[in-house]
C-alpha cells in the first residue's frame, strides 16, 4: 500500500478500535477455488469494481464464472460498493449491462446511507477531533451510529455529475455556495480551484465532510492503481481541521443493511480486492472474507498490507 493509504485505513480502524477488539492477524488464509468453498456459505458479498468488472465493459477473468456458478446454485448474491456515483438502481443495471444481474435489492452501496443518513437514522460514522486526536480505548470525540442533528438541503459537491442523483435521492441539491457549510465527496475529480473552495467552506462554523465513498486507492485495468475519493476526503479534513462523516465500507452501517436484507442466520462471505475496506469490513460484520490478489493489493506487498493493517481474509480467491 502506498504511505498515504496506510495512514487512511489505520485511521478508520482507529474509529472503531473502542468498540471493538483489536485487529490481530488471523491463520494464514487458504488459497481457494469458489467451488471448494461454495457449500459453506448461503450467501455471498461482492465487490463492484476492481473484483467483478472495471471502466467501460472490462470483466475480470474467472469473475463471470464466479457470479453464473452462484446463481446456478441458488445462493443469495448482494453488490456490496463504496461506488456513489449513483442510485442502487442504476448501479445494478450499470452491473447487469456487464453481465452481471443484480436486481436493486441487491445492490447496497454507500451513496444510498446518505438517503437513510438525511431521514435521521444513524448510519454515519463521525469524526470530531481528526485522525491524529484520538486516543485507544477513547470514545471521547467519536459517535458511531450518530444521525445528523441538522437537516441539509444544499451541499458543495465533489463527484461525477451523475451523483446529484444520490444527493437527490436523499433531499439534497449540488449549490456551488451552499447554505449549509457542507461539502461532500464520492471522487477523486478536484481541481485545484475545487479544493481550495471546499477547504474554505469546510473552514467556517459548523463545516461538516461528507464521505459517500470512503475507498483510499483503487486498481485500474493494467494494473496500476490511482488514490480515489477517500484520500480526497483525507486531505481536506487535514486542511480543514472539519467535522467528518464517512459512509459506507468498512464502516458498521452498510454491514448492517446487508444483514438486514438477508434471512437471518445467513452464512455470509464477502469477496473484494481490498485489505482496509472490504475485508476488515466484512471482520467488523461478522462475516468470512475473501481477497482476490492483483487487483488492488498485488501479491509482492501482501503480507506487509496484512501486517501494516493487522488484518488477514479467510481465504485468497482464485479462479477455477
Amino acid at each position: 500500500m502506498d504511505l498515504e493509504e496506510t495512514k487512511i485505513y489505520k485511521g478508520y480502524q482507529s474509529f472503531m478500535e473502542p468498540f471493538l477488539p483489536e485487529s490481530k492477524l488471523g491463520a494464514e488464509p487458504r488459497q481457494v477455488t469458489l467451488s471448494e468453498i461454495l457449500d459453506a456459505y448461503d450467501a455471498f458479498c461482492f465487490d463492484g469494481y476492481g473484483t467483478l468488472y472495471n471502466r467501460g465493459d472490462f470483466v475480470y477473468p474467472g469473475a463471470m464464472e464466479w457470479f453464473q456458478s452462484l446463481r446456478a446454485a441458488g445462493k443469495h448474491l448482494r453488490l456490496v460498493t463504496n461506488a456513489a456515483s449513483n442510485t442502487d438502481e442504476f448501479l445494478a443495471a450499470d452491473a447487469g449491462a456487464r453481465g452481471f444481474d443484480f436486481t436493486a435489492e441487491e445492490t447496497i452501496s454507500s451513496g444510498s446511507l446518505l438517503a437513510d443518513l438525511s431521514r435521521g437514522e444513524p448510519v454515519g460514522v463521525f469524526d470530531f477531533v481528526g485522525l491524529s486526536g484520538q486516543k485507544r480505548g477513547s470514545v471521547e470525540g467519536l459517535k458511531i451510529g450518530e444521525p445528523l442533528e441538522r437537516s441539509v438541503r444544499e451541499v458543495y459537491y465533489i463527484g461525477r455529475d451523475t451523483g446529484v442523483n444520490v444527493l437527490a435521492q436523499a433531499g439534497m441539491a449540488a449549490a456551488e455556495n451552499p447554505a449549509d457549510p457542507v461539502v461532500a465527496v464520492s471522487s477523486y475529480t478536484s481541481t485545484e480551484e475545487m479544493f481550495r473552495h471546499a477547504v474554505e467552506i469546510l473552514c467556517r462554523p459548523g463545516g461538516l465532510l461528507l464521505v459517500l465513498n470512503p475507498d483510499a486507492w483503487a486498481p485500474k485495468i493494467d494494473g496500476s492503481r490511482s488514490a480515489v475519493s477517500g484520500t480526497l476526503a483525507e486531505r481536506l479534513r487535514v486542511a480543514s481541521g472539519c467535522r467528518t462523516c464517512y459512509l459506507g465500507k468498512p464502516f458498521p452501517a452498510i454491514w448492517e443493511k446487508v444483514r438486514r436484507s438477508l434471512p437471518k442466520g445467513s452464512r455470509v462471505l464477502m469477496i473484494g480486492d481490498t485489505i482496509g475496506t472490504d475485508v476488515y469490513g466484512a471482520k467488523i460484520a461478522g462475516f468470512d472474507a475473501a481477497l482476490v490478489v492483483g487487483r488492488n493489493v498485488h501479491e509482492e506487498s501482501l503480507a506487509a498490507d496484512e501486517a501494516a493493517l493487522g488484518v488477514r481474509p479467510d481465504y485468497y480467491l482464485v479462479p477455477g
